[in-house]
């Protein structure tokens, strides 16, 4: 099979799952093709089978859509895929546009990483937005998503479009417990210290609800305990919410190549989104033995407490941060019942998530896109 990934994001869950993706396709044969931005992280280990293609696109300007449009129809007509598979909301955009994408003599699979709607707060754009996804779903083939629930909320806005729930794959060879010596290391390679530490892994933006967390924070801090946050952004107006707290119980570390050094060296994983498709991290973090905290968002429920595995960890109503830091707390307090939800997570994560169950569904995805075809 002959498989084009379109992908304008650079950084976080959207790369960790494309390259799981990438590796196990490549691992069965199919011949896989990706035009994404220059930025796009190499995979660790390097792929030397895959077809990459630089593209142009920047989402923050509209002046770079027309180039990038026609080098998406250039590299279609090129690698002439049998699927073509556009992750988020831009690569959707373009890549379903029709008659003008070039895509329409091969299977269209669209994978939202979140809708597009939930990306602005104003009404009139996330109804021109709601729209568009109703009509875009006419030249999609089949929705591929990371959890039932962003399958639900298309249903709830008239998307009919075939859906198809992945789940998210990780390569938990790579992702992985380690022991206490190694996590030692680590905390002193990050400058940690003794104190426990709650870990907020994602990059500094509203969907990540970070300003919740940190305000929260700052008027009730858990006592004897540091949040490390970590991931790209601009930490100022993080720092304006916390005049207290930054510097002293909460610290930034900024983009990290790679996250498994702050997992292995935290206690606890929170998570505060307002928003989510599963969220990668949360995965990453019971793969490698960490209890989870989070805020119930798409998909989240189903990745870390949902029956029949065992849970890795807790889930709390949506912005509900009061309930987020004292159950944090209460597992901190808890070194038994964090090594049972780090044992329990590990072990969900096998079930669910490797990379060979999560493409079987893919694959699946596909062949159903291919007989429905356009």
């Amino acid at each position: 099979m002959r498989v084009l990934h379109v992908s304008e994001v650079t950084w976080g869950g959207v790369v960790s799952l494309l390259h799981d993706f990438m590796a196990e396709q490549l691992n069965r044969g199919h011949q896989v093709s990706l035009l994404a931005p220059d930025t796009f992280p190499e995979p660790n280990p390097r792929l030397p089978q895959l077809r990459r293609t630089a593209w142009s696109l920047d989402r923050r300007s509209p002046r770079s859509y027309p180039r990038a449009l026609a080098q998406l129809r250039n590299t279609v007509r090129r690698e002439r895929p049998d699927v073509v598979h556009l992750h988020s909301a831009y690569a959707g955009f373009l890549g379903r546009l029709p008659g003008m994408s070039g895509t329409g003599g091969a299977a269209t699979v669209y994978q939202p990483h979140a809708w597009s709607f939930d990306l602005f707060t104003d009404p009139r754009i996330q109804q021109a937005m709601v729209r568009w996804e109703r009509l875009a779903g006419r030249w999609t083939d089949v929705l591929a998503t990371n959890c039932g629930d962003e399958i639900d909320e298309g249903r709830q806005i008239g998307v009919t479009t075939p859906g198809h729930s992945l789940g998210v794959p990780l390569d938990v060879q790579r992702f992985q417990p380690v022991d206490d010596a190694e996590r030692q290391r680590q905390r002193r390679s990050l400058g940690l210290g003794e104190a426990p530490t709650l870990l907020c892994l994602g990059r500094l933006a509203r969907q990540k609800g970070q300003d919740l967390l940190v305000a929260a924070w700052e008027q009730d801090p858990i006592p004897g305990t540091q949040l490390l946050l970590v991931g790209p952004g601009d930490p100022e107006p993080l720092r304006r919410l916390a005049p207290t707290q930054w510097g002293t119980s909460i610290h930034w570390r900024g983009d990290q190549a790679d996250v498994r050094p702050c997992l292995w060296a935290s206690d606890v994983l929170v998570l505060p989104s307002r928003y989510e498709t599963v969220a990668v991290v949360v995965v990453e973090a019971m793969a490698c033995g960490r209890p989870v905290v989070a805020n119930r968002v798409s998909g989240v429920a189903m990745a870390v407490a949902d029956e029949p595995p065992p849970p890795g960890g807790v889930v709390v109503d949506s912005g509900d941060m009061t309930a987020l830091l004292a159950e944090s707390a209460r597992l901190l307090a808890d070194a038994e019942l964090r090594a049972q939800y780090g044992r329990d997570g590990r072990a969900r994560v096998l079930s669910l998530f490797t990379p060979e169950q999560v493409i079987d569904r893919l694959d699946e995805a596909y062949e159903s896109a291919m007989r429905g075809s356009r």
